[in-house]
């Protein structure tokens, strides 16, 4: 999966939440975890709609959990 294509969608979603740059800054460390949780996500459920995806993913990180 596009590494920079997932950082643009968690990036849009992470606004929806009401987080932007500024608010909560991810290092690039972050932003791999994060698209690894996604793409592996994509994997256990290959049907799954992407974008669900990642916005369970960001949900999770912003959780912490």
């Amino acid at each position: 999966m596009n590494e920079r294509w997932l950082q643009k969608q968690a990036r849009n979603c992470l606004r929806h939440y009401g987080c932007d740059d500024d608010m909560m800054p991810l290092d690039e460390d972050d932003w791999r975890e994060l698209c690894a949780r996604i793409a592996a996500a994509k994997e256990r459920q290959p049907n799954a709609d992407i974008y669900e995806l990642v916005h369970d993913a960001v949900y999770r990180f912003i959780a912490g959990s």
